[in-house]
């Protein structure tokens, strides 16, 4: 690419600049340039990324998420109602995926004494790669596999698609907040926190 773009001049120069730069914002729309599956769109992957919280009263319900995990055992997330649940979907090709997992286990480790609950969704992974990759980073945490998105294509606020992608569920199921894309640094914590001192009965 480097050699490409020395010889082109003029207007030629100028159309090689403004492509890449045009991939490039693209790139950071869709939360990263890690392999994106089939079929998606850039659009379906921009609306509201970042962080957004959820007053209680109108907080989105959770579907029904369950299935096999990494390790083998079922998990449905509805038996851990009462606890804090942070919902974390990945996958270990996701570029944007590894820059975020500092985040998640400076969260999970500060919150290891309080009634919370890190949970991981693996999406349009092979098990294998998965697994060696929660081995590598030391994640200590289990991981429901989504082989092809459908569990991911069911959460409330999320673009389809969308990785990575974190909801942090109340102790009622429902969503207080909503991260798309790589989680910002130090923020995971503050909001669990939050979440986890709630006294008002969510309806």
């Amino acid at each position: 690419m480097g050699s490409l773009l020395l010889v082109q001049t003029g207007r030629g120069l100028l159309r090689v600049a403004t492509v890449l730069f045009v991939v490039a914002g693209i790139c950071l729309l869709a939360a990263g340039c890690g392999r994106t599956p089939e079929g998606l769109t850039a659009e379906a992957l921009t609306p509201g990324i970042g962080v957004t919280s959820y007053a209680i009263g109108e907080r989105p319900s959770m579907p029904l998420i369950t299935g096999e995990t990494l390790s083998g055992a079922q998990l449905e997330l509805a038996t851990l109602a009462g606890s804090v649940v942070v919902l974390n979907s990945w996958a270990s090709w996701c570029a944007p995926c590894i820059e975020e997992t500092p985040e998640l286990l400076a969260a999970s480790s500060s919150t290891a004494s309080s009634d919370v609950v890190f949970v991981g969704l693996n999406v349009n992974d092979d098990p294998t790669k998965a697994r060696k990759f929660v081995e590598q980073l030391q994640i200590p945490y289990d991981s429901i596999m989504d082989p092809d998105g459908v569990l991911l294509a069911t959460l409330p606020e999320v673009p389809p698609g969308a990785l990575p992608s974190t909801l942090v569920i109340d102790r009622t199921g429902l969503v207080a907040a909503r991260i798309i894309g790589p989680i910002p640094p130090g923020v995971l914590a503050g909001i669990v926190e939050a979440v986890s001192v709630e006294s008002t009965v969510v309806e």
